[in-house]
């Protein structure tokens, strides 16, 4: 009887031993599916969950070899001494080119007599991060405004740095726009000010005393990333979590619109109220600013996943899964929206409208464009730009 207890427990325990290594085996061959067939691969700069479903296999391939790029560089932000701006050191890599300015591009050229420039500010979004070249929207508003303007020399510099806003995009126009001999600066802007906001309350940057490291924004540094644990860096458990968000926005919560937007406590809508002022107040100051310099401005107040009509599936998660971790920001966001009303002096444009009626995937992430998206925004810009340029280049040639 005895013996037949022994023999039943180091079955037990065997079987317990069999079912763990199982699952070892299983979680091992899993992490190597996704390591090495999909777009989990590179778990040190991982593309987001939501890219794996909206970027076509080839447009995959261009943002794993971007993030490549980037993280190879290193240390690439830096900070100017002296002054709020921070922007990229000059570096080349087969996905981008920062030159001696500190932007993506090559090195500006003396100006050609039949030229008309223009500096197109912003954050990765204006950068285009994960994008080719041809996808970003500079390139897009460029070939666009060429088309209408044969006769001219059309040149958009992408100004594009990850995580800037508006406070620190107009003193780098400021900064730089003489010597790049801009005829127009051109503003992108609202998503770090209206996300920083919210977080941190409408606060003023301190300047740089050095050349300070600055954050990355969302390309993560090599060195943070080697001491996370392997759990943390594991593709399963990557794909899981991101899962479990997903299929948790969606079953969390009903699927009414106004479900996804609790209503805001008195002291952030008073937040959002400020911040519009602020905004406004800056774009009429460095209008006027840069207007003695000779150069136009545009400033395109920019489109937003809570204000898009209407939403794909994916992005229907996006705005539930944004209520479950931080409770408040949509309808923040919207109250910012709402705010901003477009004007002439100086030039706003409120892009809130832009995807309207766009079934697909257009915020990957929340945030980020897809490359269609980006086609899209920067077409859409082009075509607000053309009646002013007409007008502008009516006035230069009397």
């Amino acid at each position: 009887m005895k013996k037949s207890k022994r023999i039943d427990r180091i079955r037990s325990l065997k079987g317990i031993f069999i079912t763990l290594l199982s699952l070892f085996v299983l979680f091992a061959a899993s992490e190597f599916v996704l390591r090495t067939f999909t777009s989990f691969g590179d778990t040190l700069n991982n593309i987001e969950y939501y890219a794996s479903i909206s970027f076509s296999e080839d447009e995959m391939k261009t943002a794993m070899k971007a993030r490549e790029d980037l993280a190879s560089i290193g240390r690439r932000v830096v900070g100017v001494p002296g002054t709020i701006i921070y922007r990229y050191k000059k570096a080349r890599t087969e996905s981008f080119n920062f030159n001696s300015f500190g932007f993506r591009g090559e090195e500006p050229q003396k100006k050609e007599k039949n030229e008309y420039r223009i500096g197109l500010y912003g954050d990765s979004r204006i950068l285009g991060i994960y994008l080719a070249e041809k996808n970003t929207i500079p390139f897009v508003v460029q070939k666009r405004l060429q088309e209408e303007f044969p006769d001219r020399k059309i040149t958009v510099f992408n100004i594009g740095i990850e995580g800037t806003e508006l406070m620190r995009e107009i003193p780098f126009a400021e900064l730089e726009s003489e010597n790049l001999e801009l005829d127009m600066a051109l503003f992108y802007s609202g998503t770090g000010d209206v996300n920083y906001s919210f977080e941190r309350g409408n606060i003023e940057h301190p300047p740089f005393k050095t050349e300070e490291d600055v954050v990355q924004g969302v390309i993560e540094n090599l060195d943070a990333d080697k001491k996370k644990s392997f759990f943390q860096r594991s593709a399963v458990v990557k794909v899981i979590k991101e899962a479990f968000w997903s299929d948790s926005a969606q079953n969390m919560v009903s699927f009414e619109k106004e479900d996804g937007f609790r209503p805001l406590i008195p002291e952030f809508e008073a937040r959002a109220d400020e911040l519009v002022a602020k905004l406004k107040a800056r774009m009429k100051k460095a209008s006027d600013l840069l207007a003695a310099k000779g150069i136009k401005t545009v400033f395109v107040f920019s489109t937003f996943l809570q204000s898009k009509e209407f939403w794909s599936s994916t992005e229907h998660n996006l705005i539930y899964r944004n209520e479950i971790a931080v409770p408040g920001l949509n309808s923040y966001v919207l109250r910012c929206v709402e705010g901003m009303s477009e004007s002439e002096d100086p030039v706003i444009f409120n892009h809130s409208y832009v995807f309207d009626g766009y079934s697909d995937t257009m915020f990957y992430d929340g945030v980020h464009f897809t490359p269609t998206a980006s086609r899209i925004v920067g077409n859409d810009v082009a075509e607000r730009l053309i009646p002013l340029l007409k007008e502008y280049l009516k006035q230069e040639s009397n």
